[in-house]
C-alpha cells in the first residue's frame, strides 16, 4: 500500500498548519471552492476524522500524504454510507508538488485501502470544470465522468460548473487485474 518514498499517515492535529498553510496558497485557492476556515475549525475536522477505518460508527476519514518524510498533502474519505456502499473523495497537494504523479498515487492508495471493505460499491469526487489536473488524475484512476452541475462552486467570487466523476468497484477491480 505504499511506495518507499510516498506514504498515507494519520492525519493529527499537528497537521493543522501544514493544511492551513496548503489551502492558502494560491492555486488551491482558484481552483478549490474552500470556505474560510479558522485554525480551530481545521483542527476540529481533523479530530473529527479517523484513519481507521475497521470503525464501525466513522464516516470521516482523512491522511496526510507524506513524501520523504515530509507532508505535502491529504486525502480525505467523507459522508460514507455503509447502507448505500457509497462514499466521496476530496485530496489535496502543497503546489510545489503538483505535476509529478504525486496526487494520482496517494488517491490510488486510498482508493486500494477503501475498497478493502467488502460493501463498497462506489467512490465518487468533485472537480472544479476548469480544475484540468483533478479531471486528470480521475481519468487516470478510472473515473468517469457522471456529470456536471452548472454553476455549482463559487471560487473567487464567480460561480464555477462542478464535475461529479464516479469509480464503481467492478471498474476499479478491472483497472487493477489489468496491471
Amino acid at each position: 500500500m505504499t511506495t518507499p518514498d510516498l506514504r498515507l499517515v494519520p492525519a493529527l492535529p499537528e497537521h493543522v498548519d501544514i493544511w492551513m498553510a496548503m489551502r492558502e496558497e494560491p492555486v488551491s485557492r482558484r481552483l478549490m471552492p474552500l470556505e474560510p476556515s479558522s485554525r480551530e475549525s481545521l483542527l476540529k475536522r481533523l479530530q473529527e476524522a479517523t484513519s481507521d477505518l475497521s470503525d464501525p460508527k466513522a464516516r470521516s476519514f482523512r491522511w496526510m500524504v507524506e513524501f520523504d518524510g515530509r507532508i505535502i498533502g491529504t486525502v480525505a474519505a467523507r459522508e460514507l454510507s455503509r447502507f448505500q456502499g457509497r462514499i466521496e473523495l476530496g485530496y489535496m497537494l502543497s503546489s510545489a508538488y503538483h505535476g509529478r504523479g504525486l496526487g494520482t498515487r496517494a488517491v490510488g492508495m486510498a482508493l486500494e485501502r477503501l475498497f478493502e471493505w467488502p460493501f463498497l460499491h462506489r467512490v465518487w469526487l468533485t472537480t472544479a470544470a476548469d480544475n484540468l489536473a483533478s479531471q486528470g488524475l480521475a481519468r487516470k484512476l478510472g473515473f468517469t465522468l457522471e456529470g456536471v452541475m452548472r454553476e455549482h462552486y463559487f471560487i473567487e467570487g464567480q460561480r464555477k460548473d462542478q464535475q461529479v466523476w464516479g469509480l464503481l468497484r467492478s471498474e476499479w477491480e478491472a483497472r487493477r487485474s489489468r496491471r
